[in-house]
């Protein structure tokens, strides 16, 4: 009884010392990675969120260009902002490593944070804002050796209390030098044996009390929002339907959405199967707090469903769910058009990338795609470039028009669908997330505390050279699936790629 009691309420102490929490928005990718300026400075900064909330964060930060004499790092939280938010920590340069910076940030609260990077040197000062996700994604266990020394200190402490209560119902009473006689020895222990009791209805009441907090936190941990997909029929078309719901299935309103890239949300759409068919379309937002879009030609089959969102708060989620397209939907949704020019499908293998050697996939247009050789092998948890060339039909390194604001867009997914990640060269951010903060920081926002937002707010200029790469660390090894996509001659094309980590 006192082993459970001890274990419960050490249990307990943890959890209220690291306790309740929003995760990253991206499945099984925890990391958020970013790539980009900070002023005069080019640096990568790595934020591991922490398992549970209030935590501790771990955050490192690589200026890949200029020198820095001094880089801080501050944790903001979305309704709190700049002005209150804790002071900034200094970043401690990492032995052995040529500027490179790492720290740790208190998450206090679940929601929307952005860790504020400042990097100070010869050149200036600028700063990085990098949009993270606060939630608890799980509990903290206890080993059987610490539970079984904690059960021994907590019957050693027991024990002595109640040593301590006979003592001083006893003993304590009597004149120095005198010995207890036998009626207060008998007072002593009487009162001893009715403090047994209220020692144990204590503990007792102390471990229930540990077991609702313990209880209350895992009503708090990170859950998927609840999805419902289908396909319907509009104009004897096929329309894909996507939309939250609540514990009743009615349609869920949640904040206000803000768009990312131009779109409200980025749905891609994995055949479950094999993997060989994947969509990135760009669902339209009504009234009835559904996304919906005409179905492009897919092939019959179940799929999985991704779809990225960016709220006004700052939090973003991958909203997850599956589908079953018919041979009906299928040979209607030939004729059926797309919505709008930026969506686009693609039904291929992957073309298995060798270690060390540089990878090629042909393109539709008849350019191609390649994988980059690199020296250092991918594995998981460790912080790789992933690096690409596209050349045309002679063999020059293409010219690309940017796709959704930016040079290339990438998606990874691991095949047993536990990891999916949608990648940019500036890493795996979203960028209206990082607009949310900077706007909030400015001050534009109505008195109601909606976001205004610029007309182009989506739009980030990137350079569109045939040369990109993609910023990521594996959280896992296996086999993994990846698709990259960009625009040449206005048309978007993707390159498909099978690897192993």
């Amino acid at each position: 009884m006192i082993a459970r009691v001890v274990r419960a309420s050490a249990i307990a102490l943890t959890l209220i010392a690291l306790g309740p929490a929003v995760s990253d928005a991206h499945v099984g990718s925890p990391d958020a990675i970013f790539d980009g300026k900070a002023g005069p400075y080019d640096v990568r900064v790595i934020v591991r969120v922490p398992m549970v909330v209030p935590g501790l964060a771990d955050v490192v930060v690589r200026v890949l260009d200029g020198d820095a004499s001094s880089v801080s790092i501050r944790p903001v939280f979305w309704r709190a902002g700049v002005a209150g938010s804790p002071s900034p920590d200094a970043a401690s340069p990492v032995a052995g490593a040529s500027r490179v910076y790492a720290g740790q940030l208190w998450l206090m609260a679940r929601g929307a944070y952005s860790v504020y990077v400042t990097v100070d040197g010869p050149t200036g000062s600028g700063t990085a804002i990098v949009p993270v996700m606060s939630v608890a994604t799980g509990r903290l266990g206890m080993s059987a050796g610490l539970g079984a020394l904690l059960a021994a200190l907590g019957i050693l402490l027991v024990s002595g209390l109640i040593t301590i209560v006979y003592v001083g119902a006893g003993e304590s009473i009597v004149e120095p030098g005198r010995a207890l006689d036998a009626s207060r020895r008998r007072r002593a222990r009487v009162i001893a044996l009715i403090a047994a009791p209220i020692v144990a209805l204590a503990l007792f009441g102390g471990a229930k009390w540990w077991r609702s907090v313990d209880t209350l936190y895992q009503t708090r941990m990170y859950r998927p929002l609840a999805t419902r997909a289908s396909i319907v029929r509009e104009a004897a078309r096929p329309v894909l339907r996507f939309e939250l719901v609540d514990t009743a299935g009615a349609a869920l309103v949640l904040d206000p959405l803000v768009p990312d890239h131009g779109k409200l949300m980025h749905l891609f759409v994995i055949d479950s199967a094999r993997m060989t068919t994947f969509a990135h379309l760009h669902p339209l937002f009504d009234e009835r707090a559904t996304f919906s879009t005409v179905l492009p030609p897919l092939p019959p089959g179940r799929y999985l469903l991704f779809g990225d969102v960016t709220f006004e708060t700052g939090q973003t989620r991958t909203l997850t769910g599956a589908v079953s397209v018919t041979r009906d939907d299928s040979a209607l949704a030939i004729s059926g058009g797309r919505l709008d020019r930026d969506e686009a499908w693609i039904d291929a293998p992957g073309v298995a990338r060798t270690p060390h050697l540089t990878t090629v996939d042909r393109l539709e247009d008849g350019s191609t795609m390649e994988w980059l050789a690199d020296s250092a092998p991918l594995q998981a948890g460790q912080e790789a470039t992933l690096r690409f060339r596209v050349r045309d039909p002679s063999g020059s390194v293409a010219s690309l028009e940017p796709y959704l604001g930016m040079s290339a867009h990438g998606v990874i997914a691991r095949t047993d669908g536990s990891v999916f990640i949608h990648l940019h060269p500036a890493g795996t951010i979203s960028f209206a997330a990082q607009q949310v903060f900077a706007l909030r920081d400015r001050g534009d926002t109505t008195a109601r505390g909606r976001l205004r937002l610029a007309p182009d707010t989506a739009q980030h200029a990137m350079s569109i050279a045939g040369e990109f790469s993609f910023p990521y660390v594996f959280p896992r090894e296996g086999t993994y699936r990846m698709w990259v996509q960009v625009r040449r001659a206005g048309r978007v094309l993707t390159g498909v790629f099978d690897l192993v980590v």
